[in-house]
C-alpha cells in the first residue's frame, strides 16, 4: 500500500467509527427520552418531589426513605457520555489528518 491508500484506509475507518459512536450516542439519548417521557411520564401523580434532566433525559423521583425511583443508570451515562467523548477525539483525529492532508 502507497502512503496515501494507507491515509484514505485510515480515514475511512475513522469516518466509521465517528458515524458508529454518534450512532450510540443518539440510540441511548432516545432509550432516555423514551424512558422519561413514556414509562416515567406518571411519577409526578404519586411523588412529591420529581427532577428532571434534560441532558440526558430523566425523570426520576425521591422519596422519603431515600430511595431513587425512574432514575438513569450510571452504566447508561456512562455509555452516553462516552460515545460522545468518542465522537468528539475520533472527529479530532479525522480533522488532524486532513489537515496534514493538505500541506
Amino acid at each position: 500500500m502507497t502512503g496515501t491508500s494507507t491515509r484514505d484506509a485510515r480515514l475511512n475507518r475513522l469516518w466509521g467509527a465517528v458515524c458508529a459512536f454518534a450512532g450510540i450516542f443518539f440510540l441511548v439519548w432516545a432509550l432516555s427520552w423514551v424512558k422519561a417521557n413514556v414509562l416515567n411520564d406518571d411519577l409526578h401523580n404519586h411523588c412529591r418531589a420529581v427532577h428532571t434532566t434534560s441532558f440526558p433525559f430523566e425523570k426520576s423521583c425521591t422519596s422519603e426513605d431515600g430511595a431513587v425511583e425512574g432514575a438513569n443508570s450510571v452504566v447508561l451515562e456512562g455509555v452516553f457520555f462516552g460515545s460522545l467523548a468518542a465522537t468528539a477525539a475520533c472527529l479530532a483525529a479525522v480533522f488532524t489528518i486532513e489537515a496534514s492532508r493538505r500541506k
